[in-house]
């Protein structure tokens, strides 16, 4: 089957499962092919996210809403309806089609369903963190491969926005309009602030630090009201939501570029880095987790940043694929 129609079909697939009119063999079908490659896992999730942050759900759907929404998006797609934050590459074709699928996805069921709501964007961060500013004049950081999907305008009650990935806010105020961000189970509203919110794939948990302000972070039934230096932790794997004290201001790299270490164990050091640079570093001995590190890291690549732990302690840094592993001992080189 030709390229475009394959994808095609897949729209059609995802559209029909996502608006609860799929049969059991199509759910099956798109189930296989979802779990055959993870490009295609991605493309389904953004996908999904999309038709999440448009209002669907499946009692509003009828058994032509799938083909409805792919129809009436091919006639909108314009391409400024994505904020492409680096150029695409051949290698990550299936992801931008992804992208673009996803857009299409909000700008129809805008149309049909909520005619009320502003043009839907997506803005994508691929290789190096990128600030961009709504149309409420809100600031948003976003970090390496981390994706920000949004729609609304002077007539919606609620700003809402969907985040894959980490993201610094700096929220403009309006007293009238709470602005909420969603990251998978994790709801966060402020009505004006300054945060930081890591939900980054694959980690078991998510982290929300207020800089400024106050802001309410909701799971479920619980819900954490957070100050200026406070963070809520949520564990995937236990479902807890909890509040402390935010143990140091790093979490505000994304905005300063800066990162600052005072006498820091290894272990939160690499923790930072992970965070920071979307790095998979890891320690290889239990040892070095409590090294500790005075230094200050501004505007640095992570390859300087490595060199520099290198010639402060007697480690040995090794790549393994995509990951980083440290060995060696904590005496601190002359």
């Amino acid at each position: 089957m030709p390229q475009k129609d394959l994808q095609d079909y897949y729209l059609d697939l995802a559209s029909k499962y996502l608006s609860g009119n799929a049969s059991d063999g199509e759910v099956k079908e798109l189930e296989d092919w979802v779990s055959a490659d993870p490009e295609n896992r991605q493309a389904f999730l953004l996908l999904k996210k999309a038709w999440m942050l448009s209002g669907i759900d499946r009692q509003q759907s009828t058994p032509d809403t799938g083909q409805r929404w792919r129809d009436t998006a091919r006639q909108l797609f314009g391409d400024d309806r994505i904020v492409e934050m680096k150029p695409r590459t051949s290698r990550r074709r299936w992801m931008s089609i992804a992208a673009t699928i996803a857009l299409l996805a909000v700008v129809a069921t805008v149309i049909f369903l909520q005619p009320w709501a502003g043009r839907p964007m997506l803005a994508k961060a691929t290789d190096e963190s990128k600030t961009i500013e709504l149309r409420d004049g809100s600031q948003v950081v976003l970090n390496r491969a981390s994706t920000l999907a949004y729609s609304f305008d002077e007539e919606t009650a609620t700003r809402r926005v969907e985040l894959s990935g980490d993201a610094f806010f700096d929220v403009a105020r309006d007293e009238a309009k709470p602005f909420v961000v969603q990251s998978g189970a994790v709801q966060v509203e402020v009505l004006g602030t300054s945060f930081y919110v890591d939900a980054r794939e694959g980690q078991p948990q998510v982290q929300v630090i207020v800089e400024s302000g106050r802001v309410a972070v909701r799971q479920g039934e619980q819900e954490a009201i957070l100050e200026a230096g406070e963070m809520a932790v949520f564990q995937i794997a236990s479902q807890q939501l909890a509040k402390q004290a935010a143990p140091d201001q790093n979490f505000r790299a994304l905005k300063t570029d800066t990162l600052q270490f005072d006498n820091t164990r290894l272990e939160e050091v690499v923790f930072a880095l992970n965070r920071y640079y979307h790095a998979e570093i890891t320690i290889g001995t239990d040892e070095l987790k409590d090294c500790r590190l005075n230094s200050t890291f501004s505007n640095k690549s992570l390859e300087a940043v490595l060199l520099i732990l290198q010639n402060s302690f007697d480690l040995q840094v090794t790549r393994n694929g995509d990951g980083i592993v440290l060995t060696g001992t904590c005496v601190q080189k002359e």
